[in-house]
């Protein structure tokens, strides 16, 4: 073989030795971290938590800068080191915890550890000034159907809102696999420039314990009853927990923000609705008695729901035992609070039979609120998941509070596609009072007015039960043991408006649990009962 045909063969050969080593270093620069999320514990405009699982690898850091560097680590002005490592849901979480920022500040950011750097990525604290508004997505429940939470997530990624109130239920089983999954599917959060939208996360009643929520989002209360203001006095936001004693140090902590807060707007969330608007959910009393007496009080002008997996939103109303009130509200719309949900990130959805006097309008399908609050006013758009899924472009950070084209809303009864609240008059709300109905004694609950009425059964498991048609149809009685689960189910037959007495033969239910017979019938709810 002559030489020079041996150099031709060698040729490439060499070129590939020589370039191994350079895309093996290439592929080292991938760090194994993943799972990313953003939080806070601290001022919004001058923080940010920055969370992460890292799988192997060890000295991770975060380096960080106001100038896009891209994967050049060194180039990155400013470092920040673990506050906190836990381990939970089958992943080491890892959280740095950033102090000092610059409010309406754009940062760009690298995940580094042994194992090399992440993806560039970037966050953004919110501005400090009252007179810009500020963009924030409110819902919850996205459990089960991961194509509609994967649909919803990529619409956050389009609407880059400052932040996500998220009321809970994330997963259905607070399993390890779920959780996974569930921040598999938050990563599609991220806009296509690299931005992560910060998570404001509220405890469901699908996360076993307090531990889900602090150790895998490291809020700044590990019982998850926190606060945050935003925008120089714009916006405070009070994340509450239904899963931890409403009354006690919950109430008393609650109390004494509220009492001191010289926000603009204050805005609330927590998991279970008060007043559900389906009637496969149990009402809840005490949360009437202990915090919507206290929102009236100091002046909450909005409140976001989950749990019942329907759409509602309220006129203003406040709690009251007077003439006009209904199931312990009343509408007011001077000093009243308005109530949205209820749900609906995915979770499965439930029947909106359960209206109310003072409901301003109920719904059906996956949704989401996309709320603009300014100095004058709050808007609320109730999002269409399943109808807004095609939405290709994203938002201008210059022009935010612009609708991308295919974005669908709900045109609501009574309001049409844009709820407005404006700001609250001044003045000192009435407290609730009013006579109770005769043979009641006031409790601790405000609810005195609406026990439910008690059915008892005979040796037999029979029963009366009395209801009201408002027009003709079928009614249905149903009954579900005190987890809300249906046990017994029987449609009645056709028959015209009117007062109706119905003896019943139950199967052999089980005794010594509070039981609850619903009646329905005509499109609405004609009674609930308690059954002994």
């Amino acid at each position: 073989m002559r030489p020079q045909n041996v150099a031709c063969i060698l040729r490439p050969r060499l070129m590939l030795l020589l370039f191994l080593p350079v895309f093996l270093y290439s592929l080292s620069l991938d760090a194994s971290t993943r799972r990313y999320r953003l939080t806070w514990r601290e001022d919004p405009a001058t923080s940010m938590v920055i969370g992460f699982e890292q799988p192997t690898g060890s000295s991770v850091k975060v380096v960080y800068d106001t100038q896009d560097h891209g994967r050049a680590t060194e180039k990155y002005r400013f470092t920040a080191s673990p506050s906190r490592q836990v381990n939970h849901a089958g992943m080491r979480n890892v959280f740095v915890r950033i102090k000092g920022l610059q409010p309406g500040t754009i940062y760009y950011f690298l995940v580094v550890d042994s194992d090399g750097a992440s993806q560039r990525m970037l966050f953004e604290t919110p501005h400090n000034t009252p007179d810009k508004p500020l963009s924030i997505i409110a819902g919850g429940d996205s459990r089960n159907n991961r194509d509609v939470a994967q649909s919803a997530n990529r619409l956050v990624s389009k609407l880059k809102p400052h932040f996500v109130l998220f009321g809970g239920d994330m997963t259905n089983g607070d399993t390890a696999a779920e959780w996974q999954d569930w921040f598999d599917d938050w990563q599609l959060t991220i806009s296509s420039d690299g931005r992560l939208t910060p998570i404001v996360p509220a405890r469901g009643n699908h996360e076993r314990s307090n531990a889900s929520i602090y150790n895998l989002f490291d809020v700044p209360n590990p019982d998850v009853y926190y606060a945050l203001s935003f925008a120089g006095g714009l916006l405070r936001t009070y994340t509450l927990n239904t899963l931890f004693p409403p009354g006690g140090d919950q109430l008393d902590w609650l109390e004494n923000d509220l009492s001191r807060s010289k926000s603009s707007w204050k805005i609330a969330q927590y998991h279970h609705s008060m007043r559900p608007h389906t009637s496969a959910k149990p009402e809840r009393d005490e949360l009437i008695t202990l915090w919507a007496t206290r929102f009236t009080k100091y002046g909450m002008n909005l409140v976001c729901e989950s749990d019942v997996h329907t759409v509602k939103q309220t006129w203003p109303i406040r709690p009251s035992r007077e003439l006009g009130a209904s199931q312990g509200f009343i509408r007011d719309d001077r000093y009243g609070t308005v109530y949205v949900g209820e749900g609906c990130w995915g979770a499965p959805l439930r029947a909106n039979d359960d209206n109310k006097p003072w409901t301003r309008a109920s719904g059906r399908f996956n949704q989401f609120k996309w709320l603009w609050v300014g100095l004058r006013q709050i808007q609320i758009r109730t999002v269409d998941i399943d109808r807004s899924s095609y939405v290709v472009n994203e938002v201008d950070y210059l022009a935010r509070f612009k609708s991308p084209a295919g974005m669908y809303y709900w045109d609501a009864d009574n309001g049409g596609d844009v709820l407005r609240i404006q700001r609250r008059a001044a003045g000192t709300p009435p407290v609730a009072q009013g006579p109770l109905p005769a043979g009641r004694r006031p409790g601790a609950s405000m609810q005195s007015a609406d026990k439910k009425p008690i059915l008892s059964r005979d040796a037999q498991n029979r029963l009366r039960v009395n209801f009201q048609m408002p027009a003709a149809g079928s009614p249905t009685v149903l009954v579900f043991n005190s987890q809300m689960r249906l046990l017994w189910q029987k449609t009645l037959s056709v028959r015209g408006p009117g007062p109706y007495s119905e003896n019943l033969q139950l199967p052999s239910l089980p005794r010594g649990e509070r039981l609850q017979m619903v009646v329905k019938g005509a499109g609405r709810v004609l009674g609930k009962f308690e059954v002994r």
